[in-house]
């Protein structure tokens, strides 16, 4: 996987302008926002899906080597490596906010930081992808290539990524535009994908939380508590054909 400089720049002026390029002191404490925080609702949905693989990750009891492409300022890759039996590697294109990881979490053991420029990431045992998807134009290719070869990982888990039904992509495209625009960073436009579940069609996998299951459902609406909008995907190897 190949990313351009353009890409990153434009990224990143988008991230300033949403608000979304937090402090050193805020970073550390993710996704946990004090509640004046502005963002604190949104930071609350992604607490709630990575809350579910850290459980998941705990009942797999053996050590692990995952892998978080695409881990920004590295607060999930943190929070993974603060379990005893996982070493975690954040990797992204974004030389910033990578930085900033590694000033943050410099004290944290079983974790490290990789600009990911090559697309070479050495063997992992699970591989995490969140809030990735939907920067990647053709994320079959990818799961592709995370899967070829006797040493891929052994799983994927897909999260914080909106997947989508046929009949809600114009909206959804029209949505991005808008924002995108507003902005004023309209390059992003086209940078931004909204990918339907065919994605997986060629893939072993399955749907380890549905934010659409009925008792997800009433849970948000009935009782108010936070889950996450986004269903969490755990990919296995390509399918026969």
């Amino acid at each position: 996987m190949t990313t351009s400089r353009s890409f990153v720049d434009a990224y990143l002026r988008a991230r300033r302008r949403e608000g979304r390029l937090l402090p050193d002191d805020l970073v550390r404490q993710l996704p946990f926002l004090p509640e004046g925080d502005d963002r604190h609702d949104e930071w609350r949905l992604r607490a709630d899906s990575s809350d579910r693989l850290i459980h998941y990750l705990e009942r797999l009891h053996r050590p692990l080597i995952v892998h978080d492409l695409g881990c920004g300022n590295g607060w999930l890759t943190a929070r993974l490596a603060a379990l005893d039996h996982v070493t975690a590697v954040g990797f992204d294109v974004n030389d910033e906010e990578l930085a900033q990881a590694r000033r943050v979490f410099a004290d944290r053991p079983r974790l490290s930081f990789v600009l990911d420029e090559a697309g070479f990431r050495g063997v992992a045992d699970l591989v995490v992808l969140a809030s990735v998807l939907q920067y990647i134009a053709d994320p079959a290719a990818l799961l592709r290539e995370l899967t070829s070869g006797h040493e891929g990982p052994a799983e994927i888990h897909v999260l914080d990524t909106p997947i989508y039904r046929a009949a809600e992509v114009v909206a959804a495209r029209e949505r991005t535009r808008q924002h995108f625009r507003s902005i004023g960073v309209p390059e992003m436009i086209v940078r931004y994908h909204h990918h339907g579940w065919d994605v997986f069609a060629g893939f072993e996998h399955t749907v380890l939380y549905d934010p659409n299951a009925v008792r997800h459902r009433f849970a948000r609406r009935m009782l108010g508590r936070r889950r996450s909008p986004f269903p969490w995907i755990r990919v296995g190897a390509e399918a026969r054909r």
